[in-house]
């Protein structure tokens, strides 16, 4: 079997993804946006699109070539890009409100959080974007629970062209539900697909879930185990080449538009596909890779570096006793996950690609920024987590993030590191646009444009709610805390039990070393712990200011 390393020539054929800019990288970033080329040659303001994949790791970018060729070579990469909270509703939250988690609400993916829990739900990115004369479209996952309240008739404010996915079908890779500006249309199964968003609505329950009642549920709807359907799986239907050329189509159409577009596409690569998989036991990689891409995808071994299936020194967390040694079930498991993830993964890559294509062909190119990111991270055997996010490791907070665009520099990459509360200034500023809320971030344009000029600031994580309220027993490591990020250290106190994490990145880049507790470090960890104190109450300006 050979390493995850592959290089491909981008195909026709493959179809969506960001928008590049052939640009000579322009001198220097003005004070705003307005000095840059915008729009289709119409205007100050660039087009913008965003291409957002669910639970990346920042190693998956070794499947995509095209990525790394169109965009990271000819953009800027953020090395040191993390996740304030990495979970998929916090983190989506954050991007459209600049804000941490307890500022915008969201603190966990279920009720009484998620998408319905979220503040001032229409003071968001696109209608600010909206507001500064942006044609705005969203294409594939929105935010946790979305459609579980009103599957027909909710388009979220601020979006002149909505295709979003129905939870929980938008993380089935054959079977889905797209709402279309408030009419349905399914792919796949269309009665597996539309019983994934019946399922759903235990996601807005106000009574707390067991596991009994979640499989209750799930029995009525599917009939009862073992199961031996999971409705059907054509590769016409792939779920991220759907919404790709979705995508694609959209961004043609703006080739005459006088106006600047914003355009989001969230494809639900790599996440897993959940119901079939975790409760209705698919077996098989989760998730899914297209069909083409399968053969290639099945030669990939799983990456096992110093942290795999390792606990570590020094003291445990209580939580983190739950996250017992992987037996060879649990890794082969992983294993044919991590193949499966890759597989996706090349299939988002193929749509970036006939995007870029796509800007060229209508002279959209050179006037277009693109911005590439994951929600959250991924761990995937580290630590001896067999696959998940929402822990303060490196692998879950970290993220992918490339920019590229007018005036963006070219093949320039920043290490210090950015937050995701950064994401939705950047994008405002790049837009020459106002933000309806206090935003508890910076813009990174002054940072692309000379990366030694980046503050240097504490950055908050956090992780305010358990991810699951009621009385189930799984995941029992990702329970609450709260903690700073410093260029160096990384520090974390979980809530409930008061234990606490210390890491000295600089000797310990994997995290293996908890030096809590170590009278050596008692300096350190007292101002990291005051520091905690002031980033988990910050809000606004003031988030930005805290120094380590």
């Amino acid at each position: 079997m050979r390493t995850a390393t592959r290089d491909r020539c981008p195909t026709p054929a493959a179809l969506l993804g960001l928008a590049l800019l052939a640009l000579l990288a322009l001198p220097a970033f003005a004070a705003t946006a307005s000095a840059r080329p915008g729009g289709a040659g119409k205007g100050t303001q660039p087009n913008i699109l965003v291409v957002m994949t669910d639970d990346m790791a920042q190693t998956d970018l070794q499947f995509m070539p095209t990525v790394r060729r169109k965009l990271a070579q000819k953009g800027t990469k953020f090395t040191n890009a993390i996740d304030s909270f990495p979970l998929c509703c916090p983190a989506r939250a954050t991007f459209i409100s600049g804000q941490y988690p307890h500022n915008h609400g969201v603190i966990g993916n279920f009720a009484p959080y998620g998408w319905y829990g979220m503040k001032s739900r229409g003071n968001t990115l696109p209608a600010w974007l909206d507001d500064a004369g942006y044609r705005t479209a969203a294409i594939g996952k929105w935010l946790n629970g979305y459609g579980a309240l009103d599957a027909h008739g909710e388009v979220p404010k601020g979006f002149d062209t909505w295709r979003g996915l129905l939870d929980v079908s938008a993380y089935d890779y054959f079977n889905f539900v797209m709402n279309k500006d408030g009419k349905l249309r399914s792919w796949g199964d269309e009665e597996f697909a539309r019983k994934l968003v019946e399922f759903a609505e235990i996601e807005v329950d106000d009574e707390p879930d067991t596991l009994a009642t979640i499989f209750a549920e799930l029995g009525r709807l599917f009939g009862p185990p073992p199961y031996d359907y999971w409705g059907s799986e054509r590769p016409r239907d792939y779920s991220p080449d759907v919404t790709g050329k979705v995508t694609t189509r959209l961004v043609r159409a703006e080739r005459h538009s006088r106006k600047p577009f914003f355009i989001w596409w969230s494809p639900a690569s790599p996440h897993r596909e959940d119901v079939s998989t975790t409760l209705m036991g698919r077996p098989g990689p989760d998730p899914r890779a297209p069909f083409r891409y399968r053969d290639e995808s099945e030669e990939l071994t799983l990456p096992r570096g110093p942290s795999f299936n390792n606990q570590g020194t020094g003291p445990i967390p209580e939580n983190m006793e739950a996250a017992t040694p992987l037996d060879q079930a649990d890794i082969g498991q992983l294993e044919l996950d991590y193949q499966g993830r890759a597989g996706s993964m090349m299939a988002v890559d193929d749509r970036v690609a006939d995007m870029i294509k796509t800007l060229r062909e209508t002279h959209q190119l050179k006037n277009t920024v693109i911005m590439f990111l994951s929600d959250n991270g991924w761990l995937q055997g580290e630590h001896r987590i067999p696959g998940d996010k929402f822990l303060p490791y490196d692998e879950s907070l970290k993220v992918p993030l490339i920019i590229r665009g007018p005036g963006i520099p070219r093949g320039e990459k920043v290490t210090g590191q950015v937050s995701n509360v950064d994401f939705a200034p950047t994008l405002l500023d790049l837009a020459d646009a106002r933000a309806g809320r206090a935003v508890d971030g910076l813009s990174l344009v002054p940072t692309m444009d000379d990366p030694a000029s980046a503050p240097e600031r504490a950055l908050g994580i956090e992780a305010p709610a358990p991810l699951f309220a009621g009385a189930i027993p799984v995941n029992a490591w990702d329970r609450p805390y709260e903690g700073v990020r410093t260029d160096r250290y990384t520090f974390v106190e979980y809530t409930e039990s008061g234990d606490r994490q210390l890491f000295d990145r600089e000797s310990d880049p994997h995290e293996l070393h908890n030096l809590a507790g170590d009278p050596a470090y008692a300096a350190v960890e007292a101002r990291l712990a005051e520091l905690t104190a002031e980033l988990s109450a910050c809000a606004g300006r003031e988030c930005s200011r805290i120094k380590p």
